[in-house]
Protein backbone atom coordinates (compact mmCIF):
# COMPACT_ATOMS: atom_id res chain seq x y z
CA UNK A 1 0.00 0.00 0.00
CA UNK A 2 1.14 3.93 -0.22
CA UNK A 3 2.82 5.95 2.13
CA UNK A 4 1.25 8.71 3.83
CA UNK A 5 2.54 11.60 5.57
CA UNK A 6 0.16 13.15 8.39
CA UNK A 7 1.17 16.26 9.83
CA UNK A 8 -0.24 18.08 12.90
CA UNK A 9 0.65 21.38 14.78
CA UNK A 10 0.93 20.57 18.43
CA UNK A 11 1.62 17.37 20.62
CA UNK A 12 -1.03 18.40 22.59
CA UNK A 13 -4.49 15.95 22.76
CA UNK A 14 -7.52 17.96 22.11
CA UNK A 15 -10.26 17.59 19.84
CA UNK A 16 -9.11 17.78 16.50
CA UNK A 17 -6.23 15.62 17.23
CA UNK A 18 -8.65 12.78 18.95
CA UNK A 19 -9.85 12.84 15.12
CA UNK A 20 -6.13 12.24 13.66
CA UNK A 21 -5.92 9.26 15.44
CA UNK A 22 -8.99 8.22 14.49
CA UNK A 23 -8.17 8.87 10.39
CA UNK A 24 -4.70 7.03 11.62
CA UNK A 25 -6.62 3.75 12.82
CA UNK A 26 -8.41 3.98 9.01
CA UNK A 27 -5.17 4.71 7.13
CA UNK A 28 -3.57 1.55 9.41
CA UNK A 29 -6.34 -0.64 8.68
CA UNK A 30 -6.13 -0.21 4.88
CA UNK A 31 -2.28 -1.30 5.29
CA UNK A 32 -0.67 2.44 4.63
CA UNK A 33 2.56 2.65 5.96
CA UNK A 34 2.31 5.89 8.41
CA UNK A 35 4.91 9.07 9.23
CA UNK A 36 3.55 10.78 11.37
CA UNK A 37 5.32 14.63 11.58
CA UNK A 38 5.42 16.26 15.23
CA UNK A 39 6.68 20.18 16.40
CA UNK A 40 10.04 19.15 17.99
CA UNK A 41 9.48 22.47 20.18
CA UNK A 42 7.02 21.72 21.88
CA UNK A 43 6.72 19.73 24.79
CA UNK A 44 4.26 16.74 24.64
CA UNK A 45 0.85 16.24 25.90
CA UNK A 46 0.20 12.68 25.59
CA UNK A 47 -0.33 12.90 21.53
CA UNK A 48 3.17 11.13 20.93
CA UNK A 49 1.68 7.73 23.01
CA UNK A 50 -1.25 7.68 21.19
CA UNK A 51 0.27 7.90 17.57
CA UNK A 52 2.89 5.69 18.57
CA UNK A 53 1.16 2.35 18.17
CA UNK A 54 -0.42 3.37 15.06
CA UNK A 55 2.35 4.69 12.74
CA UNK A 56 5.80 3.04 11.32
CA UNK A 57 7.95 6.22 12.29
CA UNK A 58 7.17 9.88 14.23
CA UNK A 59 8.93 12.31 12.55
CA UNK A 60 9.91 15.35 14.47
CA UNK A 61 10.86 19.13 12.94
CA UNK A 62 10.94 22.46 14.01
CA UNK A 63 7.94 24.38 12.55
CA UNK A 64 5.09 26.28 13.98
CA UNK A 65 1.73 27.12 13.16
CA UNK A 66 0.22 30.48 11.38
CA UNK A 67 -2.82 31.84 12.12
CA UNK A 68 -3.92 35.67 13.76
CA UNK A 69 -2.61 38.12 11.08
CA UNK A 70 -0.68 37.88 8.12
CA UNK A 71 2.43 39.08 9.18
CA UNK A 72 2.50 36.03 11.83
CA UNK A 73 1.61 34.02 9.09
CA UNK A 74 4.64 35.47 6.64
CA UNK A 75 7.21 35.12 10.19
CA UNK A 76 6.40 31.51 10.49
CA UNK A 77 6.73 30.62 7.21
CA UNK A 78 10.43 32.17 7.71
CA UNK A 79 10.73 29.90 10.21
CA UNK A 80 9.14 26.76 8.81
CA UNK A 81 11.74 26.73 5.87
CA UNK A 82 14.24 24.25 7.58
CA UNK A 83 11.51 21.81 8.52
CA UNK A 84 10.38 22.44 4.91
CA UNK A 85 13.68 20.87 3.48
CA UNK A 86 13.81 18.16 5.79
CA UNK A 87 10.45 17.24 4.99
CA UNK A 88 11.20 17.72 1.10
CA UNK A 89 14.11 15.31 1.95
CA UNK A 90 12.01 12.57 3.96
CA UNK A 91 9.33 12.58 0.87
CA UNK A 92 12.04 11.88 -1.52
CA UNK A 93 13.90 9.34 -0.15
CA UNK A 94 11.00 7.17 2.10
CA UNK A 95 8.55 7.05 -1.22
CA UNK A 96 5.73 8.74 0.06
CA UNK A 97 2.42 9.13 -2.14
CA UNK A 98 0.03 11.59 -0.66
CA UNK A 99 0.76 13.89 2.55
CA UNK A 100 -2.20 14.81 5.26
CA UNK A 101 -2.35 18.09 6.96
CA UNK A 102 -4.23 18.05 10.22
CA UNK A 103 -6.40 21.65 11.02
CA UNK A 104 -6.16 24.94 8.97
CA UNK A 105 -3.24 26.03 10.86
CA UNK A 106 -1.33 23.38 9.65
CA UNK A 107 0.76 24.60 6.65
CA UNK A 108 3.95 22.84 6.54
CA UNK A 109 2.15 19.68 4.85
CA UNK A 110 0.74 21.54 2.42
CA UNK A 111 3.99 23.31 1.59
CA UNK A 112 5.74 19.68 1.35
CA UNK A 113 3.21 18.65 -0.94
CA UNK A 114 3.06 21.42 -3.64
CA UNK A 115 7.08 20.93 -3.59
CA UNK A 116 7.00 17.37 -4.41
CA UNK A 117 3.74 17.69 -6.83
CA UNK A 118 2.55 15.12 -4.36
CA UNK A 119 -1.82 14.96 -3.47
CA UNK A 120 -2.43 16.82 -0.40
CA UNK A 121 -4.80 16.86 2.34
CA UNK A 122 -6.46 19.19 4.28
CA UNK A 123 -8.52 18.35 7.31
CA UNK A 124 -10.16 21.72 8.54
CA UNK A 125 -11.54 21.52 12.01
CA UNK A 126 -11.43 25.63 13.00
CA UNK A 127 -14.37 28.03 12.60
CA UNK A 128 -13.35 30.96 10.05
CA UNK A 129 -14.25 33.90 12.42
CA UNK A 130 -12.58 36.43 14.76
CA UNK A 131 -13.72 34.48 17.75
CA UNK A 132 -11.21 32.13 16.51
CA UNK A 133 -8.31 34.61 15.53
CA UNK A 134 -9.27 34.82 11.98
CA UNK A 135 -7.95 37.85 10.48
CA UNK A 136 -9.29 38.93 6.66
CA UNK A 137 -5.63 39.48 5.57
CA UNK A 138 -5.26 35.14 6.07
CA UNK A 139 -7.30 35.33 3.12
CA UNK A 140 -4.72 35.45 0.02
CA UNK A 141 -2.10 33.15 1.37
CA UNK A 142 -5.13 30.37 2.26
CA UNK A 143 -6.65 31.01 -1.39
CA UNK A 144 -3.32 30.53 -2.68
CA UNK A 145 -3.16 27.22 -0.86
CA UNK A 146 -6.27 26.35 -1.72
CA UNK A 147 -6.02 26.95 -5.54
CA UNK A 148 -3.26 23.76 -5.39
CA UNK A 149 -4.81 21.70 -7.80
CA UNK A 150 -3.32 18.53 -5.89
CA UNK A 151 -5.28 19.80 -2.20
CA UNK A 152 -8.49 18.45 -1.60
CA UNK A 153 -9.90 19.60 1.80
CA UNK A 154 -11.78 17.87 3.71
CA UNK A 155 -14.82 19.42 6.26
CA UNK A 156 -16.50 18.27 9.35
CA UNK A 157 -19.86 20.13 8.79
CA UNK A 158 -21.62 21.74 5.71
CA UNK A 159 -21.74 25.03 7.70
CA UNK A 160 -18.27 25.03 8.05
CA UNK A 161 -17.50 24.40 4.39
CA UNK A 162 -19.93 27.31 3.65
CA UNK A 163 -18.43 29.97 5.83
CA UNK A 164 -15.07 28.93 4.66
CA UNK A 165 -16.29 29.69 0.69
CA UNK A 166 -17.11 32.77 1.94
CA UNK A 167 -14.47 34.42 4.26
CA UNK A 168 -11.99 33.08 1.13
CA UNK A 169 -14.35 34.02 -1.57
CA UNK A 170 -13.06 31.40 -3.00
CA UNK A 171 -15.11 28.52 -4.38
CA UNK A 172 -14.19 24.99 -2.34
CA UNK A 173 -14.49 21.50 -4.10
CA UNK A 174 -13.91 19.89 -0.76
CA UNK A 175 -15.88 16.87 0.78
CA UNK A 176 -17.64 16.85 4.39
CA UNK A 177 -16.71 14.44 6.64
CA UNK A 178 -18.10 14.08 9.96
CA UNK A 179 -16.19 13.29 12.70
CA UNK A 180 -16.46 10.05 14.19
CA UNK A 181 -18.51 9.64 17.23
CA UNK A 182 -16.71 8.08 20.87
CA UNK A 183 -18.16 5.44 21.60
CA UNK A 184 -18.66 5.59 25.55
CA UNK A 185 -21.55 4.21 27.84
CA UNK A 186 -23.67 5.70 29.93
CA UNK A 187 -22.52 6.69 33.23
CA UNK A 188 -23.35 5.66 36.48
CA UNK A 189 -24.18 9.16 38.36
CA UNK A 190 -21.96 10.50 41.47
CA UNK A 191 -24.68 11.03 43.72
CA UNK A 192 -25.16 15.08 44.82
CA UNK A 193 -27.98 17.43 45.57
CA UNK A 194 -29.60 19.91 43.28
CA UNK A 195 -28.65 20.99 39.97
CA UNK A 196 -24.56 20.13 38.77
CA UNK A 197 -23.94 22.38 35.47
CA UNK A 198 -20.77 21.27 33.63
CA UNK A 199 -18.23 22.55 31.10
CA UNK A 200 -15.49 20.87 29.73
CA UNK A 201 -12.69 22.94 27.63
CA UNK A 202 -10.13 25.23 27.46
CA UNK A 203 -10.96 28.11 29.23
CA UNK A 204 -10.11 30.68 26.19
CA UNK A 205 -12.31 33.70 25.44
CA UNK A 206 -13.84 32.23 22.45
CA UNK A 207 -15.77 29.94 24.75
CA UNK A 208 -17.83 32.63 25.83
CA UNK A 209 -17.65 31.63 29.97
CA UNK A 210 -19.12 34.56 31.50
CA UNK A 211 -22.32 33.99 30.11
CA UNK A 212 -22.59 30.74 31.99
CA UNK A 213 -21.47 32.32 35.04
CA UNK A 214 -23.75 35.04 34.95
CA UNK A 215 -26.67 32.06 33.91
CA UNK A 216 -25.70 30.49 37.17
CA UNK A 217 -25.82 33.17 39.43
CA UNK A 218 -29.20 34.29 38.28
CA UNK A 219 -30.14 30.85 39.06
CA UNK A 220 -29.07 30.86 42.25
CA UNK A 221 -30.63 33.98 43.00
CA UNK A 222 -34.51 32.86 42.03
CA UNK A 223 -33.30 30.26 44.86
CA UNK A 224 -32.23 27.30 42.84
CA UNK A 225 -30.08 24.94 44.39
CA UNK A 226 -27.29 24.88 41.34
CA UNK A 227 -23.82 24.23 41.00
CA UNK A 228 -21.36 24.89 38.53
CA UNK A 229 -18.66 22.70 37.57
CA UNK A 230 -15.71 23.92 35.46
CA UNK A 231 -13.04 21.44 34.39
CA UNK A 232 -10.01 22.15 31.30
CA UNK A 233 -7.68 24.71 33.35
CA UNK A 234 -4.29 23.92 32.23
CA UNK A 235 -2.54 24.82 35.45
CA UNK A 236 -3.01 25.74 39.46
CA UNK A 237 -1.98 29.13 38.52
CA UNK A 238 -5.31 29.37 36.09
CA UNK A 239 -7.71 27.91 38.17
CA UNK A 240 -6.42 30.20 41.09
CA UNK A 241 -6.93 33.09 38.40
CA UNK A 242 -10.18 32.32 37.15
CA UNK A 243 -11.63 31.70 40.65
CA UNK A 244 -10.18 35.71 41.53
CA UNK A 245 -11.82 36.53 38.76
CA UNK A 246 -15.30 35.13 39.13
CA UNK A 247 -15.48 35.93 43.06
CA UNK A 248 -17.79 33.35 43.41
CA UNK A 249 -17.24 30.54 46.38
CA UNK A 250 -16.56 26.69 45.98
CA UNK A 251 -20.26 26.07 47.32
CA UNK A 252 -21.15 27.59 43.89
CA UNK A 253 -18.16 26.18 41.40
CA UNK A 254 -15.87 24.16 41.15
CA UNK A 255 -13.10 24.37 38.83
CA UNK A 256 -10.54 21.65 37.76
CA UNK A 257 -7.79 20.78 35.71
CA UNK A 258 -8.05 19.30 32.01
CA UNK A 259 -8.56 15.71 31.97
CA UNK A 260 -9.22 13.20 29.09
CA UNK A 261 -11.32 10.86 31.62
CA UNK A 262 -14.53 11.88 30.46
CA UNK A 263 -16.30 9.51 32.15
CA UNK A 264 -15.39 11.00 35.90
CA UNK A 265 -16.56 14.37 34.70
CA UNK A 266 -20.04 13.47 32.99
CA UNK A 267 -21.18 11.67 36.52
CA UNK A 268 -20.64 14.33 38.37
CA UNK A 269 -22.67 16.33 36.14
CA UNK A 270 -26.34 16.96 35.52
CA UNK A 271 -26.29 18.97 32.24
CA UNK A 272 -23.91 19.99 30.01
CA UNK A 273 -23.09 23.49 28.42
CA UNK A 274 -21.42 24.47 25.85
CA UNK A 275 -21.64 28.29 25.28
CA UNK A 276 -18.93 29.12 22.94
CA UNK A 277 -18.92 32.24 20.42
CA UNK A 278 -18.27 29.61 17.72
CA UNK A 279 -17.84 25.91 17.52
CA UNK A 280 -17.81 23.54 14.71
CA UNK A 281 -18.58 19.79 15.33
CA UNK A 282 -17.28 19.74 18.69
CA UNK A 283 -16.89 16.21 20.14
CA UNK A 284 -17.01 16.60 23.85
CA UNK A 285 -20.91 17.39 22.66
CA UNK A 286 -21.50 13.76 21.67
CA UNK A 287 -19.37 12.72 24.22
CA UNK A 288 -21.85 14.31 27.04
CA UNK A 289 -24.66 12.25 25.19
CA UNK A 290 -23.29 8.99 24.57
CA UNK A 291 -22.76 9.72 28.59
CA UNK A 292 -26.24 10.11 29.09
CA UNK A 293 -25.64 13.56 29.86
CA UNK A 294 -28.59 16.13 28.01
CA UNK A 295 -27.01 19.32 26.48
CA UNK A 296 -27.14 23.25 26.08
CA UNK A 297 -25.01 24.56 23.44
CA UNK A 298 -24.67 27.45 21.22
CA UNK A 299 -26.41 27.79 17.72
CA UNK A 300 -23.12 28.76 16.42
CA UNK A 301 -22.56 25.46 15.26
CA UNK A 302 -22.46 22.42 12.72
CA UNK A 303 -24.66 20.14 14.81
CA UNK A 304 -27.48 21.25 14.01
CA UNK A 305 -27.05 19.40 11.01
CA UNK A 306 -27.23 15.87 12.77
CA UNK A 307 -29.34 16.68 15.68
CA UNK A 308 -32.34 18.04 16.26
CA UNK A 309 -33.22 21.33 18.82
CA UNK A 310 -35.43 20.48 21.21
CA UNK A 311 -35.36 16.96 20.57
CA UNK A 312 -31.70 15.93 20.75
CA UNK A 313 -30.12 18.77 22.48
CA UNK A 314 -31.17 22.41 23.54
CA UNK A 315 -29.57 25.99 22.38
CA UNK A 316 -29.12 29.17 22.21
CA UNK A 317 -27.65 32.39 20.74
CA UNK A 318 -24.63 33.12 22.68
CA UNK A 319 -24.82 36.75 23.16
CA UNK A 320 -28.89 36.32 24.91
CA UNK A 321 -28.23 35.40 28.28
CA UNK A 322 -32.57 34.98 28.80
CA UNK A 323 -32.51 32.29 26.38
CA UNK A 324 -29.77 30.26 28.17
CA UNK A 325 -31.64 30.96 31.65
CA UNK A 326 -34.40 29.63 29.70
CA UNK A 327 -33.11 26.25 28.59
CA UNK A 328 -31.57 26.02 31.95
CA UNK A 329 -34.81 26.49 33.83
CA UNK A 330 -35.90 23.01 31.55
CA UNK A 331 -33.56 21.36 32.62
CA UNK A 332 -34.36 21.64 36.51
CA UNK A 333 -36.80 18.93 35.67
CA UNK A 334 -35.31 15.57 36.12
CA UNK A 335 -37.76 13.62 33.31
CA UNK A 336 -37.32 16.26 30.79
CA UNK A 337 -33.26 15.72 31.34
CA UNK A 338 -33.64 12.30 30.92
CA UNK A 339 -35.90 12.33 27.85
CA UNK A 340 -33.75 15.08 26.10
CA UNK A 341 -30.08 12.96 26.69
CA UNK A 342 -32.04 9.34 25.69
CA UNK A 343 -32.98 10.85 22.18
CA UNK A 344 -29.66 12.57 21.50
CA UNK A 345 -28.25 9.63 22.29
CA UNK A 346 -30.24 6.77 20.30
CA UNK A 347 -29.42 9.37 17.67
CA UNK A 348 -25.88 9.13 17.12
CA UNK A 349 -25.68 5.47 17.93
CA UNK A 350 -28.72 4.73 14.71
CA UNK A 351 -26.87 7.15 12.63
CA UNK A 352 -22.98 5.51 13.33
CA UNK A 353 -20.71 8.40 12.27
CA UNK A 354 -17.95 6.12 13.34
CA UNK A 355 -18.44 3.74 10.90
CA UNK A 356 -19.40 6.39 8.28
CA UNK A 357 -16.46 8.45 9.18
CA UNK A 358 -13.92 5.16 8.65
CA UNK A 359 -15.39 4.28 5.32
CA UNK A 360 -15.05 8.03 4.24
CA UNK A 361 -11.83 8.50 4.86
CA UNK A 362 -10.42 5.18 3.65
CA UNK A 363 -12.22 6.06 0.06
CA UNK A 364 -10.67 9.45 0.77
CA UNK A 365 -7.05 8.21 0.70
CA UNK A 366 -7.94 5.45 -1.75
CA UNK A 367 -8.71 7.81 -4.58
CA UNK A 368 -5.66 10.44 -3.41
CA UNK A 369 -2.77 8.13 -3.75
CA UNK A 370 -4.46 5.82 -6.81
CA UNK A 371 -1.84 5.67 -9.57
CA UNK A 372 -3.09 6.00 -13.22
Amino acid sequence: MSHLLFVNHTRQLHGSEQVLLHVLRAARADGHRITVVLPSHVPSGGLDQEVEPLADRILYLPYRPVGISLLRSLLVLLYNIYAWRRAVRYIRREGVEAVYSNTSVTVLGLWAARSTHLPHSWHYHEPVDAHFGWHPSLALPYRHGMSYAANRPVFISQRQLREWAEALSFPLGGEVIYNPVRTLEPVAPVPHEGLVVGFLGCFEPRKNLPILLRAVEALRHEGHDIRLLLCGAQSDAEILALRAMTGLDESLLTIERHTNRVESFFSRIDVFVLPSLSETMPLVVTEALQSGVPVVMTTESGLGEILTEGRDLLTFRPDNLAELLQQLRKCLDSDFRRQLAESGRLRLIEADYTARFYRAIQLHFQSSTRHD
